[in-house]
């Protein structure tokens, strides 16, 4: 079977001449202002993507997103890390000041109990929070993969 060129079809080079094409061709359907581009996946798959508070923004479900991809931050001598819009990542955005931010689970930080909070995961909230055995037994247990369950990190629709 043979496809006829559309080349001479005359509506659709009116078409694309509409749409400021100059000439035939293929388009990659990527857009590097809003999705993340291979080195700062790398950088982020590290832990080690520094971004400033200006470039993340806060989802209605008060999870933290960086162009198409939700993450955790963090920051120098900070024991903990952020999955939310928390007080503290609240009051550090508005100083303008920067973050670390990653993908995958921090070995050397626990998450922060206020950003679980928030999102209520796994049933936590204000009144639960306050027992300190919950709060510790939460934090050292905590994974981020299952918590990527309820809250994928890539990509976000």
């Amino acid at each position: 079977m043979r496809i006829k060129s559309f080349e001479d079809f005359e509506p659709f080079n009116k078409l694309r001449k509409k749409m400021g094409a100059d000439t035939l061709g293929d388009f990659e359907l990527f857009d590097p202002q809003r999705q993340i581009t291979y080195s700062e996946r790398e950088l982020l798959e590290l832990g080690e993507f520094d971004v400033e508070s200006g470039r993340l923004r806060v989802l209605k479900d008060k999870t933290i997103a960086f162009k198409n991809t939700r993450l955790w931050l963090t920051w120098p001598d900070h024991n903990n890390f952020h999955l939310a819009a928390c007080e503290q990542v609240q009051k550090r955005r508005h100083k303008k000041s920067n973050f670390i931010a990653g993908l995958n689970q921090p070995t050397d930080r626990y998450v922060c109990i206020d950003c679980l909070q928030l999102l209520k995961y796994d049933g936590l909230d204000a009144r639960r929070s306050r027992r300190l055995d919950l709060a510790e037994t939460m934090q050292k247990e905590f994974k981020l993969d299952d918590f990527k369950q309820n809250y994928p990190f890539y990509p976000l629709v």
